[in-house]
């Protein structure tokens, strides 16, 4: 690699020892190693010792509470984006495959000037071609990585060939420091931060050009939410998506609406066929969005 690009690793976490273990043993694995790490805890519990764990790793740990994604993101990029040339954002259930870092590097050698981030290729994820229903409510489309008019974006499978796309999934996606002297993440996608990805994206995306990089392989462990959070995120599924379509003038709140019944149709279809009370939450989750944006509180 060239001396001129170097590699800084965000990585925000809250309450998972084993899952924060887990990546950064994966890091710690790679043929490619990078200039700094930082973890920035949100959690109940300070990990502290657990960094320890990794004594040969240029880790910085730090604390930030409350917990909020996108807070502890924008605290870890002014800790170092300009101390290195790309910075890696990896949530804390994620694993990296051999040779990712490497191969993800390998991309930004070659990379243009106009190419402001790049995503990881997350290779277990099961993603089917949308349905009909998907199209018609604009809620999902058949090239991947797609921001739709109605501020709703395509889903992203694992792919075969490095591609060019409008947002990338936040839990492992890199980006040109660089930019941040422009963008920052939206600190009103609080906590949890639903889409928080699909709204910088969108804004980095039109100035700079954004890729999947086929040979640069993680798996989310990520698993269906405790039933207790169905609900809100439902609700959260409505109001911030409405905000990202709101901020955003060349998206349309009028199709957003139209996609957000979809959505709406959609959770409802699935509690009942697929006798999942999650998705039956989530739907009352979404109806408690629509109140609350009518009466926009």
């Amino acid at each position: 690699m060239s001396s001129g690009t170097s590699l800084g690793i965000i990585i925000p976490t809250k309450d998972r020892v084993e899952g924060l273990a887990n990546i950064l043993a994966s890091i710690k694995d790679q043929d490619y190693k990078p200039a700094r790490i930082i973890v920035v805890d949100g959690g109940v519990l300070p990990v502290e010792r657990l960094v320890r764990d990794f004594p040969g790793m240029k880790i910085e740990y730090m604390r930030q509470l409350p917990a909020s994604l996108t807070v502890q993101r924008n605290v870890g990029i002014r800790r170092i984006f300009k101390d290195v040339s790309i910075i890696a954002f990896f949530d804390d259930d994620v694993i990296l495959d051999d040779g990712c870092l490497k191969n993800m590097m390998k991309f930004w050698e070659g990379a243009a000037p106009d190419v402001g981030g790049a995503g990881f290729n997350i290779t277990n994820v099961s993603e089917g071609r949308p349905t009909v229903l998907q199209k018609i409510f604009m809620v999902n489309a058949d090239k991947p990585g797609r921001i739709l008019k109605s501020g709703f974006q395509s889903r992203i499978p694992p792919i075969d060939e490095t591609s060019q796309v409008e947002w990338v999934v936040g839990c492992a996606m890199t980006w040109r420091s660089s930019i941040f002297n422009e963008f920052m993440f939206d600190e009103w996608f609080s906590g949890y931060a639903r889409y928080e990805e699909v709204d910088f994206g969108y804004r980095v995306g039109r100035k700079y050009r954004i890729y999947l990089v086929a040979d640069a392989k993680v798996r989310h462990m990520n698993s269906l939410e405790e039933i207790s959070f169905s609900a809100p995120l439902g609700k959260m599924e409505v109001l911030n998506r409405l905000y990202f379509v709101r901020k955003n003038p060349p998206l349309s709140p009028a199709l957003c609406l139209w996609a957000l019944f979809g959505l709406l149709l959609n959770n409802i279809l699935k509690g009942l066929f697929g006798f999942d009370k999650r998705y039956i939450y989530r739907a009352l989750g979404n109806l408690a969005g629509f109140k609350a944006a009518l009466l926009k509180r």
